[in-house]
């Protein structure tokens, strides 16, 4: 870059130059809030783009590292599809992505809802990324247009290489021994539900030109699950930590009469942990732990909650006896006119009614998290998750504190079919130990 240019607009983006590195250099993409639309992330808590913060980072190696907010649930979207998608834009060979780094509150910078189905092109979770590397390819465009004194349009890219007038230069070779910031726009909430949202219209490689997408690529995370190297929340140690064992009721909706006392003979070194109608049993050993919660939960009585007719009686029980009046009908925006007089104005009419067993829209596994926290009020929660960022706000409401306080890490977690812990494990374990 021109050092009389600091500041480049790419598309909207912000393409500016920090200065001069020995032996390294890299083009780091982090976010910038749009001041008319955006709720800023909490104070303290922003991104440092010049962290290791960033949607994207590509070294001086003409390697890539990517960052999403998004937890990956046995599909391995992020691992493959991501992988795929972010290539394919920046016209890079898929293995020149090299590191993935999801879902941890303080290393990636989206949050939002990350539905494990969702992962696609079109996807929660991957327009975000697609427009980051769109952007990213523009603005090494414009970097190698002044180094190869070509212009812009007449420039071309294989495989991370840009050509043109006779002369091509590395993205690689583009960023080493410089350090670069693209500012990318965006608005929304990091730690709402939806998160972040990359704004603007970058150009995008067409379909027709597609190279990276489309094609079958290994999924990277299933080796390291096979020969035992992932690291799961159950392999996560920290000095002096307790095990926990949650006492749940039988029945939705029951709220907590009793809860029972351990036997001190038995479990010596357990202790009850009750919050509102939250029973839990901690002990330093697992397996005491897990007795002492058994023991525990035989003798804790809770009221009987008749809430749910049973399977048996649950298509009979919505057609005559539930409430289908105290909460108001909504329609969806697409939905035009009134269905109710098109029907009793046909010529023929035909009813039927259909049944389905009912699926149950959990996980297939058990969760857990591992709460540490300090006496400077810094919490820092190991779970498995959708939504991190969400997860990492719920949190702080519950402990009244700043947001950036709290981070959350995020691990891999069994498969699911359905909401496979949406912050349910992470907030047992701060309420046992409030």
């Amino acid at each position: 870059m021109n050092p009389a240019i600091e500041t480049i607009d790419i598309h909207g983006a912000q393409l500016s130059r920090r200065g001069l590195l020995v032996g390294g250099g890299a083009l780091v993409v982090g976010l910038g809030f749009l001041s008319d639309s955006a709720e800023a992330v909490p104070s303290g808590a922003a991104l440092n783009p010049a962290l290791p913060s960033s949607w994207i980072e590509i070294g001086a190696d003409n390697t890539v590292l990517i960052r999403t907010g998004k937890s990956d649930f046995g599909q391995g979207t992020i691992y493959t599809a991501y992988r795929q998608i972010v290539a394919e834009e920046l016209d890079l060979p898929f293995d020149a992505i090299t590191r993935v780094v999801s879902a941890d509150t303080d290393r990636t910078p989206d949050g939002g809802g990350t539905f494990g189905f969702l992962g696609d092109v079109n996807g929660d979770g991957m327009p975000n990324l697609r427009k980051v590397a769109a952007y990213t390819r523009q603005a090494l465009l414009e970097l190698a247009a002044q180094r190869l004194s070509v212009a812009k349009d007449q420039l071309s890219v294989t495989d991370g290489v840009v050509s043109g007038g006779g002369k091509h230069i590395s993205y690689g070779e583009l960023v080493k021994d410089r350090n670069f910031k693209l500012t990318i726009p965006v608005k929304g909430s990091q730690t709402g539900f939806m998160g972040l949202a990359v704004e603007g219209n970058p150009p995008m490689q067409p379909v027709a030109g597609y190279k990276v997408i489309g094609k079958s690529f290994k999924n990277s995370a299933i080796v390291s699950k096979v020969t035992a190297k992932e690291a799961w929340v159950t392999n996560v140690k920290l000095p002096g930590m307790l095990h926990a064992r949650m006492v749940h009721p039988a029945t939705l909706g029951s709220t907590l009469i009793s809860a029972g006392q351990v036997d001190k003979a038995k479990f010596p070194n357990s202790q009850v942990i009750v919050k509102g109608n939250l029973v839990g049993v901690v002990a330093p050993n697992e397996w005491e732990a897990i007795q002492a919660a058994r023991q525990v939960a035989a003798a804790t009585k809770w009221s009987d909650w008749k809430g749910l007719p049973g399977q048996a009686k649950l298509f009979s029980h919505l057609r005559e006896e539930a409430d289908w009046k105290t909460a108001a009908v909504s329609k969806g925006d697409a939905n035009k006119g009134d269905v109710a007089p098109v029907i009793a104005g046909a010529a023929k009419k035909l009813s039927a009614s259909y049944e389905l067993p009912y699926m149950k829209h959990a996980p297939i596994g058990p969760t857990m998290a591992l709460a540490d926290v300090r006496p400077d009020g810094s919490v820092t929660v190991h779970t498995h998750t959708q939504n991190a960022q969400q997860l990492r706000s719920q949190i702080a409401l519950m402990l009244e504190a700043d947001v950036k306080k709290v981070v959350v890490r995020t691990y891999a977690g069994a498969g699911h079919y359905g909401r496979s812990n949406g912050g349910n494990a992470g907030g047992e374990e701060i309420l046992r130990q409030l």
